[in-house]
């Protein structure tokens, strides 16, 4: 996973911030063939942590996405599933998992809406199947009842004295062997009123009370037959002129006629007679919809309206058993996807690393030779000391051996052995320097660290005539460090303080240090005219120089030894331009 620490600018500043630890580039060449900890890139630093052994490949946890995608899913709720509310909802995730995320749950729901469109599909057709099958019983029943119409006039025509035991009897078979038929009656009218026999019943044919002939439909021809409601819609009663003055009547259970369907939680059958219903059986349940087919029964005596309704529920439309693998499924393919993506990206940004290091080594050293004809004056002073003692010493041990006195002579030796030695240790800083040895860190008191770097460039400093002001306690605590890197660094922000001084009337360099917290802070600052405010968050960038014959390495490069000591180097301008230095207590390890 790649964290990006780019500069930090608070009240005007900018600040470089991140520990480094074997740095391949200013640190030790043998380790460059490993991937870099940092790349600075305009400014910016990208720092890699690498995948433990055996998961390099695997950047994207299986579960991690889902988790992702389920959030999403729930505020979608809210109505914004645009890509600025969503990257809002994981300000701390990687783009590529937030918009692996957004793909599974599209092609997810693109998938559901499938599946659910192919049920709903064969949901209708089970729906016109089961329809067609209803109507067909339906008709079957209604021919029945025709049939018996006509069985039962038959014999009441052959019958002209009520009641009729021959009625009687056919009535009794056919309500025995067809209990939908609740009841059978024949009418005779007779001066306004009509005569009701009923048949089939136990203990034989009752006869009642006389009826009004308005309570009984207007047959005019015989053989002509119609159909009316009850007013419970329950049933329904069938009516048919025999002859003339008597009418047969059957009373059929609408509910009766519905139980042939096959019971089922899903469908629903309604039976309709001119608009009113009669009967309704299936789902009475909740669902999300409902589809209905019609059908008007050919029957010209009974014309009745067959409504089938299947019920569609989310368990229907979607179902578990086959929702879940295609889901899965995707969300397989996609983190496949995915982690090949991730890996062909990663491994790209690693070659890219690579070539960059290898460019940033190469002019890193050129950087350190650029700046050792820089340090050429003052390293001249600090060894023109040496080698004058070493002169002074071994005349005045050659005058004691003409003297005969061996007091001196040894001291003399003595003298020359530690200048000597001297001379060795400045050159060996300067030797460790170019070849960008391992840094060397050591407990280094800050008073000497610091008084040790400015003997380097107090030559130049006093040639050029301009004035140091040094404010170091001598109090101040052991800081681990690298002595010659800190030394680099120390003489670079002098030496452009300077640069940036000349001219200038009165110039002066004030370096300052001081305990801050847990650490100390070195401060450079001249009275020149600044940095420029367009410039000041470039100037640790590699290349970006404000000098005309600058290269641009120094301030990157003092950047990057600072880190190397778990540091930090932060520049703002503060009348000029200021550099601070802040380094940790810390112990050895």
């Amino acid at each position: 996973m790649l964290s990006s620490f780019p500069l930090l600018f608070p009240a005007g500043k900018i600040v470089r911030k991140t520990p480094i630890k074997n740095d391949p580039v200013f640190g030790d060449q043998s380790n460059q063939s490993n991937i870099a900890k940092q790349i600075r890139t305009r400014g910016d630093v990208i720092e890699a942590n690498p995948p433990k052994p055996g998961t390099v490949g695997l950047p994207i946890a299986a579960s991690h996405p889902m988790s992702i995608a389920l959030t999403i899913i729930n505020h979608a709720r809210s109505g914004c599933l645009s890509a600025s509310c969503v990257m809002r909802l994981f300000p701390n995730e990687q783009p590529h998992l937030v918009r692996a995320a957004i793909i599974w749950i599209a092609i997810s729901w693109l998938s559901i809406l499938t599946l659910a469109a192919f049920e709903y599909r064969s949901g209708r057709q089970g729906l016109s199947e089961r329809a067609s099958s209803a109507e067909t019983l339906l008709a079957e029943k209604l021919a029945q009842h025709d049939a018996h119409l006509s069985a039962l006039g038959a014999i009441v025509r052959m019958s002209p004295v009520e009641p009729s035991p021959s009625l009687q009897g056919l009535s009794e078979n056919i309500l025995i062997r067809y209990p939908r038929i609740i009841d059978i009656a024949a009418f005779r009218l007779d001066a306004g009123a009509a005569k009701p026999f009923r048949y089939g019943q136990t203990g034989g044919p009752i006869e009642e009370d006389g009826r009004p002939l308005k309570e009984l439909p207007k047959l005019s021809n015989v053989g002509e037959i119609t159909t009316r409601a009850l007013p419970d819609g329950q049933a329904y009663d069938l009516f048919k002129l025999v002859e003339p003055g008597r009418i047969l009547r059957l009373r059929i259970d609408a509910n009766a006629l519905l139980d042939g369907e096959k019971a089922s939680h899903d469908y629903s059958t309604k039976l309709t007679l001119d608009n009113e219903t009669l009967a309704a059986h299936g789902a009475t349940g909740k669902a999300l919809f409902a589809a209905t087919t019609t059908v008007a029964m050919t029957s010209h005596t009974q014309p009745l309206q067959l409504e089938v309704s299947r019920n569609f529920g989310l368990g229907e439309l979607v179902p578990l058993r086959l929702a879940v693998p295609p889901i899965l499924g995707w969300a397989a393919v996609i983190w496949l996807a995915m982690s090949y993506l991730e890996t062909k990206a990663e491994r790209r940004r690693h070659e890219q690393r690579a070539a960059l290091l290898k460019q940033e080594a190469t002019l890193a050293h050129a950087g350190r030779v650029n700046a050792l004809g820089e340090m050429a004056s003052g390293i001249a002073h600090e060894l023109a000391q040496p080698v004058a003692a070493l002169l002074s010493q071994s005349q005045a041990a050659r005058r004691a051996l003409a003297m005969g006195r061996q007091d001196i002579l040894e001291k003399a030796l003595d003298a020359n052995v530690r200048e000597a030695k001297r001379a060795g240790d400045i050159l060996g800083r300067m030797r460790a320097y170019i070849s960008g040895a391992p840094a060397d860190i050591q407990m280094v008191p800050l008073h000497e660290a610091i008084t040790e770097a400015m003997r380097l460039v107090e030559a130049d400093i006093n040639a050029r005539a301009i004035g140091l002001n040094m404010i170091v306690p001598p109090g101040l605590p052991a800081v681990p460090i690298d002595v010659v890197s800190f030394q680099q660094v120390i003489h670079n922000l002098v030496r452009n303080a300077a640069d940036a001084v000349a001219g200038c009337p009165s110039p002066l360099i004030t370096l300052k240090a001081r305990r801050e917290g847990d650490g100390v802070a070195i401060v450079v600052s001249d009275n020149g005219p600044g940095i420029e405010t367009g410039s000041l968050h470039r100037i640790f960038e590699p290349f970006f120089t404000t000098k005309a014959n600058g290269m641009g390495l120094g301030l990157p490069l003092s950047s990057r030894l600072i880190e190397r000591m778990d540091g930090s180097l932060e520049a703002h301008n503060d009348g000029g331009a200021t550099f601070t230095i802040r380094l940790p207590l810390g112990e050895l390890s």
